[in-house]
């Protein structure tokens, strides 16, 4: 019988749990592992923004609370019927190597995620010039051989906010099975700032 992936209730109950150094060595941990099986070295992109997934709105608010207390929201775009958070900390995170200063925060719908807390961090491959979105697409599934590794869950996908200017699509990559690992890696053509700045 497999086992359940054990919850983090300090993440629910007490949100500054988030900034702990072991919560973030955790997710960095997990994150490195996925990244090695799509044989992705982290080092050689951008960690654009980290993201957070919650299942309550009690826990968004209190996230939310907590990222603003630590900087300033820069988004709040209604995107496929949520709204986003975007915040700016005036003190980045150290995550593997790189110094992050955007979290995501989505405000729940009706999806139940396998683990509140820190969830995906997002890099930045940009198109190349007269590159469309579907050669995009393809040319990053083929880097990463992602259509030949069948214990990894791909989904690509063209979130769009009321009003956005700039298309941003993004390939997801996560482990079919998640209850070791429920973290994921998506992959975006534009740095966040770079939609933020398009669209104000």
């Amino acid at each position: 019988m497999v086992k359940k992936m054990q919850e983090q209730p300090i993440l629910t109950e007490n949100p500054t749990a988030l900034f702990d150094f072991s919560v973030i060595a955790d997710f960095e941990k997990k994150i490195l592992s996925l990244a090695s099986e799509m044989a992705l070295i982290l080092t050689d992109y951008e960690i654009d923004h980290m993201a957070v997934r919650v299942n309550h709105c009690k826990t968004a608010k209190s996230y939310l609370d907590l990222f603003v207390k630590k900087g300033r929201i820069v988004s709040d775009n209604l995107i496929n019927g949520r709204v986003i958070y975007l915040v700016e900390l005036e003190q980045p995170i150290t995550f593997l190597g790189q110094k992050v200063s955007i979290v995501e925060l989505p405000y729940p719908k009706d999806k139940i995620y396998p683990r509140e807390g820190w969830e995906h961090i997002e890099i930045v491959i940009p198109f190349l010039p007269q590159e469309s979105v579907a050669d995009w697409c393809e040319r990053i599934k083929k880097q990463f051989q992602l259509n030949q590794l069948t214990h990894l869950k791909v989904k690509v996908d063209e979130p769009k906010a009321d009003g956005e200017k700039l298309l941003n699509p993004s390939i997801a990559v996560s482990f079919v099975d998640k209850q070791q690992n429920h973290t994921c890696i998506k992959v975006h053509p534009y740095n966040i700032k770079q939609i933020i700045e398009v669209n104000q």
